[in-house]
């Protein structure tokens, strides 16, 4: 079980960092090239949202085999934060697809709301990756 979470947890963060070199590469390309660039952007995503789906019940399923209280002061916080931020982990990059679809398709838009959902996705997955790993005291 905890293999399977630690899985989950490198394919739910480590491809986000791929973003950025893509992105980076879309300001210079050529426009045949960028739907291309988009699609596997579209996969990346696809694939850390598929990889939240298996984290969030094995990282639950460890708490209770590991004998910790629902109480404790990190695994109340873990909660409130994944909980407090389900809303934007799931709709994170849907203004990014909606602007790909759009008749007025901006390559300047796309990128920089790319940019800013990824880098705070990136921001909690680290917060509550520091919860879990630390275990700290709160009360």
């Amino acid at each position: 079980m905890l293999f399977i979470h630690i899985l989950s947890a490198a394919i739910a963060i480590g491809p986000l960092f791929g973003v950025f070199p893509i992105l980076n590469r879309m300001k210079e390309a050529q426009d045949a090239k960028i739907l291309g660039m988009i699609e596997g952007l579209r996969g990346s995503i696809r694939a850390i949202e598929l990889a939240g789906h298996v984290l969030v019940p094995s990282g639950l399923v460890l708490i209770w085999l590991g004998g910790w209280s629902w109480t404790t002061s990190w695994v109340i916080v873990t909660i409130l934060v994944m909980l407090g931020s389900l809303f934007f982990l799931a709709r994170a990059f849907k203004p990014a697809w909606r602007l790909v679809s759009a008749e007025d398709f901006s390559r300047e838009q796309f990128i920089t709301v790319m940019k800013n959902a990824t880098i705070k996705y990136i921001v909690i997955m680290l917060i509550m990756l520091w919860l879990m790993v630390a275990k700290p005291h709160f009360w």
